[in-house]
Formats: C-alpha cells, structure tokens, sequence
C-alpha cells in the first residue's frame, strides 16, 4: 500500500512533468514512478500506477481533450505500465466526452490482447453502459456484429455482464440478437449461443417465449441456435425438440438430436 509520503513525492513528480515535459510532448511519463523503490518480480507496483493516472487525469482539469497524442502513446508504446495507465485515464474521462474517447478506446483494442480487451470492457465500459445503456448499446452492438473475431467475443461478454447488473436490460437486449436470426451468423452463432444460456439461467420466461415463437421454425440456423443453447431439462421444451428430430433438414435434425438425447438425459436424472 502507498504510503502518504509516497503519494506526495508522486503528486509532485506528476506536476513536474504535466509542467515541464508534457507540454514539449515528452510522452516518457515512467519519470513520475521510476524512484520508486519497491518492485514485485521486478515491476513497479499496480497501485503506483493507478495512483500517477489518476493525479495525472486530476490535473489536467478539463484540459484532458488536448492530450490524445500522450494517451495513444500510453497504449502503443509504454507497454504494461502504460496500459495500465491507459485504461484508468479512460475510466476516468470517457463519460466527459464520449464522442471523442470511445473511437480512442476502440483503436486500442484493435491491437489489445484478449485480458487487455476484457479489463477495457470492464472498467471502462460496463460503467457507461450501466450508466447510460440508451447511448452506448449501440456501440457495443457494432462490435458484436463487426469487429475482429476476439472483439466480437468480448463485446457479448459485457453485454452478458450488463444483463447481469441490469436484468431489466435482458429482453431488449436479447430481441436485438433475435431480430439477426433472418442473416447468416457465420462465426458470430456461438455468440448468440452463450447470451441465450446465460438468458435461461437468468431469466427462463423469457427463455421459453424465445422457444415459443420460434416453435415452428424450419431455418436451420435458428434451430441450430436454440438447441445448442438448452443446459437443462424443461417440460415444455421436449416436444418442440422432438419435433425437430423428424425433419427433412439434415443440419437441423442433427441439431434437434443432440439436444432431443440432451434432454432426455437430463430428465431420467
């Protein structure tokens, strides 16, 4: 833990450098920390991090926007201190001037590791989105739909955490992925898998009116959706299943077997 003479000598050394580097664009903000004496496996300390990002972002005031070049700097080429750093200055002023930061935070996700994108998801998102969720599902929506292979991955994630947080949230959200049923899914039907797993566990109404509406679906996909999704047994669910295994469809009988055998075992337990 920081001691209250450490964080003086930081706070110090942040204004030495937001006065006298900053402003010259010496992006090298290492020179606040680097005196700090102790290390774990040879790292200066998470916490001393956190603590220079945020006297570094409280002092900047409202003069935060005029900085982007040292945050893009942060992210690219400072490595795990600046990453660090990075997502806590976001944290701390995407809600400011969401227009402007959410592109920032999207261009470092693009060369973000999977943890990276889960910790930006986290702490700088799924805040907004509690939030505000009107303004920015949206945003997140894009990412589900558009964005690389891991960031499809992780932005159903923090939908997954929202719904989580804001039960409320769970029918908007999944009639968002139904409504995408009429497309081809390609890589992204896993995506909609896991959110309806996580919908059943939540919220089974609204689980079995899915199963309801689309009891009489002959389209593969949807079909395929809906079995890889069931977990556990249900009543209601065994006939509609059943009723699959006896099309003429081979990709959707084989998906209506697996869950028909699936079903049937979780009964008999």
């Amino acid at each position: 833990m920081l001691t209250i003479d450490w964080k003086e000598r930081l706070n110090k050394d942040a204004d030495d450098y937001l006065i006298n580097k900053l402003p010259k664009n010496d992006f090298d903000f290492e020179i606040i920390f680097n005196a700090y004496p102790e290390r774990i496996n040879g790292k200066v300390p998470h916490d001393v991090i956190v603590h220079v990002a945020g006297s570094i972002i409280t002092k900047l005031g409202k003069n935060h926007e005029k900085y982007i070049p040292f945050y893009n700097s942060l992210w690219a080429k400072k490595g795990d201190y600046g990453k660090t750093a990075f997502i806590h200055i976001m944290a701390k002023i995407i809600s400011k001037k969401p227009a402007v930061y959410i592109p920032v935070v999207e261009s470092a996700m693009q060369s973000a590791s999977s943890a990276e994108m889960a910790s930006m998801m986290e702490k700088i998102m799924l805040p907004l989105l509690r939030k505000h969720p009107e303004n920015y599902l949206s945003v997140v929506y894009k990412w589900v739909e558009k964005g690389s292979e891991g960031l499809r991955k992780q932005a159903m994630s923090l939908l997954i955490k929202l719904i989580k947080k804001l039960p409320e949230l769970t029918k908007e959200i999944v009639n968002h992925f139904v409504n995408q049923w009429i497309y081809p899914l390609g890589d992204c039907q896993i995506n909609h898998v896991n959110l309806l797993k996580v919908v059943a566990r939540l919220d089974e109404s609204i689980y079995l009116d899915i199963y309801r509406e689309y009891q009489s679906s002959r389209d593969p996909q949807t079909v395929e959706v809906l079995c890889a999704s069931i977990q556990d047994y249900h009543p209601e669910l065994e006939p509609i299943v059943e009723n699959w295994t006896k099309s003429g469809n081979a990709r959707l009988k084989k998906a209506a077997l697996t869950a028909h055998r699936l079903l049937l075992k979780k009964k008999g337990k």
